[in-house]
Parts: structure tokens; C-alpha cells; sequence
């Protein structure tokens, strides 16, 4: 599953984020974006692709939260992996296993595959959060890639 990535120093502060990396074929053409997760789950360290200042570690979390990772501390669970974001302000937690819950009893659309994006969120439209760090909502609408950048090897349709 297509998730985010965090990279965080030894005391737990989130020190970068990533919303996703893109595959390139040997001419640097985009063949589609990494699984970050599955690497992960593969016992791969994400700091073998992506390397960070100052990070001790880097693991991929499932919800879009953007630059609001920053108001959190990770939490790593016996396996090492992100088990929880902890706000810095509040204390509030956000608990894999809960985002693991949700997905499981998410809505399913007309084509069969499950809604996550009120759950999730996405890289282009990530979840709102409080300053408490609750969800209060998902941008309504995709960032996109800024129409003024320029494009190279733009595909039509």
C-alpha cells in the first residue's frame, strides 16, 4: 500500500516527510511510484533509498498528514516500524493498529475497491488536523502539480 514516509532523529522528532517516490526506467522515464510499505514489510530499510540529516531512522506511515508529521513524535513498536505518532502538544496518539481498523471497515466503492480517502487521506490531498492532532477533515481538493512547472515527457491520455 502506497504510504508516506517519515524519517526521525533519536529522540523521536520528525525531521522530514516524503509523499511518495517515483520509479524511473533506465532513461529516466516514470514507470510508477515505489512501495515503500512493501519494501518495509520486506524487512528493507527505507534508509537504503532515502537517507536524511540527522535521521537515525525512517519508516512509512499509512495517513497523509503532510508537513503536520512535524507536531509529532514517533513511536516504534517491537518490530521496529511506526506504531504510533505522538503530538507533541497534546499527547494525543495515532495508533497504527486504529488506521489498520479503519481501513478494514472503510466503505467500498461501486468498483469494488475500498474508499480510504476520508481514512487516509492521499499525497496530493492530505488529511486536516487540529492543533490537538485529531483529524478534522481532508482537503477538499487535489494540490496537483502546479500548472507553471514545466513538464518533461508529458503523456496525453
Amino acid at each position: 500500500m502506497l504510504s508516506m514516509l517519515i524519517a526521525y532523529d533519536a529522540a523521536g522528532t520528525v525531521i522530514a516527510t516524503q509523499d511518495y517516490m517515483v520509479a524511473r526506467d533506465a532513461a529516466g522515464n516514470v514507470i510508477g511510484l515505489i512501495d515503500c510499505e512493501a519494501h518495509e514489510l520486506a524487512g528493507g530499510k527505507l534508509r537504503d533509498i532515502w537517507i536524511q540529516d540527522g535521521a537515525i531512522g525512517s519508516g512509512t506511515w499509512p495517513e497523509w498528514i503532510g508537513a503536520r508529521a512535524h507536531d509529532f513524535k514517533v513511536e516504534l513498536g517491537p518490530d521496529r516500524r511506526i506504531a504510533a505518532l505522538v503530538h507533541k502538544v497534546s499527547g494525543y496518539r495515532r495508533e497504527r493498529s486504529a488506521i489498520a481498523q479503519a481501513i478494514a471497515s472503510a466503505p467500498v466503492l461501486d468498483d469494488g475497491a475500498l474508499d480510504l480517502r476520508a481514512v487516509l487521506g492521499g499525497p496530493s490531498m492530505p488529511l486536516i488536523l487540529d492543533d490537538q492532532g485529531h483529524t478534522v477533515g481532508r482537503s477538499p481538493t487535489s494540490s496537483g502539480t502546479p500548472a507553471n512547472l514545466p513538464i518533461v515527457g508529458r503523456q496525453e491520455g
